[in-house]
């Protein structure tokens, strides 16, 4: 079975731990794992049971186990030291059967066992983020316009479509990883100043919305994240980048990409067939 794990910091430096023996190679990994959930209950006053007060999950920490063999050991944990240096930042690339998944951390150990035969190491990172993440991306896009021009082109004079309309305001997105937020990105393309007025973001199965108030002119794009820990809402106008969190109308929700098929609708108080959305997603495990 095949196993990949490379290990990048904030300057794009790697390293590779699973080549041949005689380079490095891993020997475990800790933190594959979903990580330890953190339960909190309160004992009924003289009764059997307890109530929940809160459950949640414990920040990830990876450890790595492995060994160097052959020549250069020296100049090899040098390049290990400029790689993992501790509380910086680093990433964390595995490849397994099925998965091909990152997770991001910061250092907290990087230690190598020094004056002996063998030579082993162990690198402990803590990943406040407790995802891994695939590395490819999953994109649903709305556009009242939707190309169709391909490559080869027709071998006959026949006509062919360069674009065709979309005469469904309908976004569906799979995701086969856990419940995780996403990124949507909300462009104003007309001929006209203002794009559109008052879009929102409509999950037909759960009846949640999200929806931004007030005008979008042409070349408006606005930028939300709704991943825990990350949740942005950004307009960029003519290069500028502000901060428009104040413009979610009330009642508006977070919304998130649930385990399978997922729908979205945009809708607006006027111009939707200006507005060009994109949905985007990687999935997301708990464990891999």
């Amino acid at each position: 079975m095949f196993y990949s794990l490379i290990l990048e910091n904030e300057n794009g430096d790697k390293i590779d731990l699973s080549k041949t023996a005689n380079q490095f190679i891993f020997s475990s990994i800790e933190g594959l794992n979903p990580p330890a959930g953190t339960i909190s209950t309160s004992s009924y006053a003289g009764m059997d049971g307890s109530y929940l007060n809160n459950a949640f999950i414990e920040k990830r920490n990876v450890v790595i186990s492995f060994s160097m063999r052959g020549m250069s050991i020296e100049k090899r944990r040098q390049k290990l030291y400029k790689v993992a240096k501790p509380s910086r930042y680093i990433k964390i690339n595995y490849q397994s059967p099925l998965r091909d998944v990152y997770a991001e951390g910061y250092v907290e150990t990087c230690e190598i066992s020094n004056f002996e035969q063998t030579i082993t190491g162990q690198i402990s990172v803590i990943c406040p983020d407790i995802y891994w993440y695939s590395t490819s991306v999953q994109i649903a896009e709305y556009s009242q316009i939707i190309g169709a021009f391909h490559f080869p082109f027709p071998e006959n004079d026949k006509p062919f479509p360069l674009g065709v309309y979309n005469t469904q305001n309908v976004l569906n997105i799979t995701n086969d990883g856990d419940e995780i937020g996403f990124t949507i990105i909300i462009e104003g393309n007309s001929e006209t100043e203002i794009a559109a007025v008052n879009p929102i973001i409509y999950n037909t199965d759960t009846d949640e919305y999200l929806q931004i108030s007030g005008e979008i002119l042409n070349g408006d794009i606005i930028t939300i994240t709704t991943r825990t820990g990350n949740k942005t809402v950004t307009l960029n106008r003519g290069g500028v980048v502000t901060n428009i969190i104040n413009r979610l109308v009330s009642g508006s929700t977070w919304l998130t990409l649930r385990e399978g098929q997922n729908c979205f609708t945009l809708r607006a108080a006027d111009g939707v067939k200006n507005l060009n959305v994109k949905i985007i997603h990687r999935n997301a495990y708990l464990g891999v």
